[in-house]
């Protein structure tokens, strides 16, 4: 299975790192003498995939339990190559996705939830990039905003508005095997109220509103925003 599965919830300090991630779910290796060899764990059927800021991958690591090797990331399946410099050197940003491939194994992250919005910063390019909730409860697209963009003003000789953002900000939401569901657009062209809308031109609402389009914790967004900042609010928490 597929899935932008958001994996950073932040940290009280230093940095978040690949190592602060592992994989449950499965059952430990144990030697069979009939096979001659460990059977159970997982033998790098766990992989990540890093995204740089147009949505293609980077890297890719692996959890390795197969019996032979101490339990953890590696740079191959079989848990013979190492990363370079460790998990602890692959840093993964605030507000950034990975692909996982976990056949039914649960990725775990480790570090205390973030207490501040998340302001994502999108490149300016127009490919997508995977940004996902990071937090431990869901949240639904009406507690997302979009800025860094100037507000729409009225323009005489060109007879309409100029500046904000018309529509040219979407996010997509994802199924289970990483595939779009719903694209969804933030609008504020001057001519309806600033907020996500079913079309880029901001005249077909979505149904139910915002409000009952649910993000997971974990869940992945494709965004497409050219260099437009989405903001995540910090969770509240009881």
């Amino acid at each position: 299975m597929r899935t932008a599965a958001f994996a950073n919830i932040g940290k009280t300090s230093g940095k978040f790192t690949l190592a602060d991630l592992s994989v449950t779910g499965y059952a430990a290796p144990v030697w069979d003498d009939d096979e001659g060899d460990y059977v159970g764990g997982c033998p790098g059927t766990f992989q990540v995939q890093t995204l740089n800021g147009s949505g293609y991958t980077v890297d890719k690591y692996y959890w390795v339990d197969n019996g032979s090797v101490a339990p953890g990331w590696y740079a191959s399946a079989n848990g013979k190559t190492a990363i370079d410099g460790g998990a602890s050197s692959i840093e993964l940003n605030p507000g950034e996705s990975l692909w996982t491939f976990g056949k039914g194994m649960t990725l775990v992250t480790a570090g205390a939830v973030s207490e501040a919005d998340i302001a994502f910063v999108t490149k300016s390019g127009s490919q997508a990039v995977g940004v996902g909730n990071g937090t431990p409860v869901a949240l639904t697209l009406n507690q997302l905003w979009v800025t860094g963009y100037s507000a729409p003003v009225w323009d005489d000789d060109e007879g309409d508005y100029v500046g904000g953002c018309p529509g040219t900000f979407q996010v997509q939401t994802l199924d289970g095997s990483g595939f779009t569901v719903n694209k969804y657009y933030w609008v504020d062209n001057g001519t309806v109220t600033p907020g996500w809308y079913a079309s880029a031109n901001g005249k077909t609402a979505i149904d139910g509103g915002a409000a009952s389009v649910q993000l997971d914790p974990g869940k992945g967004l494709w965004v497409f925003g050219k260099g437009m900042t989405l903001n995540i609010p910090a969770p509240e928490l009881n």
